[in-house]
């Protein structure tokens, strides 16, 4: 899936990308997929724990294609938040 909305949150760490990830789920209509790209460690368990408590589903990781630190987060907003 094609994301529709993309956040680059490289250099922020911990709480922050989650923050961001939850403000951008807050403004999105079900069946928004969102790309959040962060190289914050903890980001690859925060991110499927907050899908988890946000009842949102994880699509999956993968790396930057842009030749950058971190990973890509994709994430599907399931209901209005």
């Amino acid at each position: 899936m094609e994301p529709q909305v993309w956040l680059d949150e490289r250099g922020r760490r911990c709480p922050l990308p989650i923050i961001a990830l939850n403000r951008a789920a807050m403004e999105q209509p079900a069946g928004t997929v969102i790309a959040l790209i962060s190289d914050d460690p903890a980001a690859k368990f925060d991110v499927p724990a907050w899908c988890r408590i946000k009842n949102a589903t994880f699509l999956g990781e993968s790396p930057v294609d842009d030749g950058g630190d971190g990973l890509v987060f994709q994430i599907m907003v399931d209901s209005a938040n």
